[in-house]
């Protein structure tokens, strides 16, 4: 997924975003506010089935192999993880919208997280946790995972399972109301880890239009406000500076899902590189401004960035080797006063780019008004559950 691919709705004077047309229905009722826990919330579980209790010990088993923290169980991510198995089939992929829209209906603000989907005849259903043995030992040696949630879908034939494990940078001090009332405002509080400094609250408006300002810091609680000039959806993410450099520690979309599953297809990455490039175009034109040029210098960089993030294992803007983004520019013989960089993980060039512009911070670089060059470097990773993950890096400068 995107690590910066990541989830709540905050709307004045409407209806929050729900399925419908031809999309799908979530099968819990969404959340009133997003909370700190399952429990705040006053989320019931999902659909009893032996085959969660049996995965989430694989799981535990997996983490005191690694010595890790196994990750905490919960419902609510079990309920989105629910609607995925019922509405993922055959070889698809978890659709990034769907994803958004599953845990912003059960009230999770943290970025969408990585998921394993499987499936067996009814007869081989217990194969599944051993079966998912390797996914979950890459989810545990990766990042820490907070959260854990896991879906089943029983037919007479096939039993479906979806699996996410979730990463829980911050912890909400006080819920957040889904909905606000025209011209109402609501407040953010976020408990963040010390080994983050400068956290900021960045917000989308309704008109499309990207605001951020320094979260003063009290008792190490971050705080913000959301004020509602305008009725529509609002989208808040919360960001600070970590070990990788900026970091996306919650993220608020507001997305209505299409269909829960995508088609992975066969990703050429010259073909892709091309691709985002257009669709960088595509969305500063709908935004009123020019084009950025695809630069061959800067397409290096990024690429040889995306190739550091593979090899390392990691995705974000600061690397033990390279340093910053501004590092690897300058030492690539270049002198811009402006450099933005947009990282991730995606399995398309769409939804690379659907990705960064649900993203608050990343779409202000896509459309920073200053833009003049942009160079795309896409890179392969490795297979995890038969598909190949691409790494995306998305260099601007003036």
């Amino acid at each position: 997924m995107l690590a910066a691919m990541l989830a709540a709705v905050l709307v004045a004077a409407g209806a929050a975003p729900a399925a419908g047309g031809t999309g799908f229905a979530p099968a819990g009722v969404g959340a009133k506010a997003y909370a700190a826990s399952a429990a705040a919330d006053g989320r019931g579980p999902a659909p009893a089935d032996v085959l969660r209790a049996q995965i989430l010990d694989e799981a535990r088993a997996v983490a005191r192999k690694l010595r890790r923290k196994p990750p905490v169980a919960d419902q609510r991510l079990d309920w989105a993880m629910t609607d995925l198995a019922r509405n993922v089939r055959g070889d698809d992929l978890p659709a990034l919208e769907a994803v958004q829209f599953l845990t912003a209906h059960y009230g999770l603000v943290e970025p969408p997280p990585h998921i394993v989907l499987s499936h067996a005849s009814a007869a081989g259903a217990g194969e599944i946790p051993a079966r998912t043995r390797g996914e979950l030992t890459a989810m545990l040696r990766g990042a820490p995972p907070g959260r854990i949630g896991v879906g089943v879908d029983r037919t007479p034939d096939t039993v479906y399972v979806a699996i996410a494990m979730q990463e829980t940078p911050l912890k909400l001090t006080a819920p957040i109301a889904r909905k606000l009332a025209r011209g109402g405002q609501a407040k953010i509080a976020a408990r963040v880890p010390g080994t983050f400094r400068d956290p900021s609250v960045v917000i989308t408006a309704p008109d499309g239009s990207v605001s951020g300002e320094a979260a003063p810091v009290l008792r190490g609680v971050a705080q913000g406000d959301l004020r509602c000039g305008k009725d529509g959806a609002y989208q808040v993410e919360i960001t600070a500076v970590g070990a990788r450099g900026t970091e996306v520690l919650a993220n608020f979309p507001a997305t209505v899902p299409g269909r829960a599953g995508m088609s992975p297809g066969v990703v050429k990455v010259d073909e892709a590189e091309s691709q985002m490039v257009a669709l960088v175009n595509r969305d500063r034109k709908r935004a009123g401004l020019p084009p950025v040029v695809a630069d061959a210098t800067l397409a290096g960089i990024a690429r040889a960035h995306s190739r550091d993030m593979v090899d390392k294992g990691f995705v974000g803007h600061v690397s033990p080797r390279t340093g910053t983004a501004m590092d690897r520019v300058r030492r690539g013989g270049l002198t811009p006063g402006l450099v933005l960089e947009n990282v991730g993980r995606a399995y398309t060039a769409e939804q690379a780019e659907s990705g960064f512009l649900s993203s608050p911070g990343h779409r202000g670089n896509i459309l920073h008004r200053e833009a003049r060059k942009l160079g795309i470097g896409i890179v392969l990773g490795a297979p995890v559950a038969g598909v190949t993950p691409m790494l995306v890096t998305q260099l601007f400068t003036n």
